[in-house]
């Protein structure tokens, strides 16, 4: 965990608390096994009616220690709950943002089609093959071998994709890697 995901932590905590709640904390540890189960409902007790007092007297958005992020950064937002989950839910989390990072690779590669396409016009027939029902598995590095007197814009298609690992050309055949008429 990075010290920015901790902070926000630290200060969510040091909002909603006290100086006399954080001195039970501090002696917590020195009480017996029995009163340490008390105490520590009872911290929890005296943290969340402040946490109801401070939301009373004060009914405006809190902007000091929790900023609102602009738009969500997804896969950042993964990172940052990592060290917070199971070795199951860690797992569901990898994937998830495995899945935005190739969504965002697609685009990518996308625009980079398209300014390809802009910029040696004589490509545009190999969009036009890669659509052909005669290429029904679309696979453009294929696609662009066939297409291989087209000027040497093979050759940067074919590194592009040999960029990719399995799972990321499927992402991108599946979310229409082929299709940029």
């Amino acid at each position: 965990m990075d010290s920015n995901e901790q902070n926000k932590v630290i200060a969510f905590d040091t909002l909603f608390s006290t100086n006399h709640i954080s001195m039970l904390k501090v002696m917590l540890p020195y009480m017996e096994n029995q009163t340490q189960k008390s105490m520590a409902v009872y911290i929890k007790f005296l943290e969340l009616n402040y946490t109801i007092d401070f939301y009373k007297k004060h009914p405006h958005p809190i902007c000091g220690c929790m900023e609102k992020e602009g738009s969500p950064d997804l896969p950042k937002l993964c990172a940052e709950l990592l060290p917070y989950c199971t070795e199951e839910e860690k797992k569901q989390l990898e994937q998830l943002r495995g899945v935005f990072q190739s969504m965002e690779m697609y685009r990518e590669m996308s625009k980079t089609m398209d300014m390809m396409k802009d910029i040696m016009p004589d490509m545009s027939s190999f969009f036009q093959s890669s659509n052909d029902a005669s290429d029904p598995g679309g696979d453009a590095a294929n696609a662009f071998s066939s297409a291989s007197g087209t000027g040497g814009g093979p050759d940067i298609i074919n590194m592009l994709m040999n960029m990719l690992t399995p799972e990321q050309k499927e992402m991108f055949h599946l979310f229409g890697g082929n299709n940029h008429e």
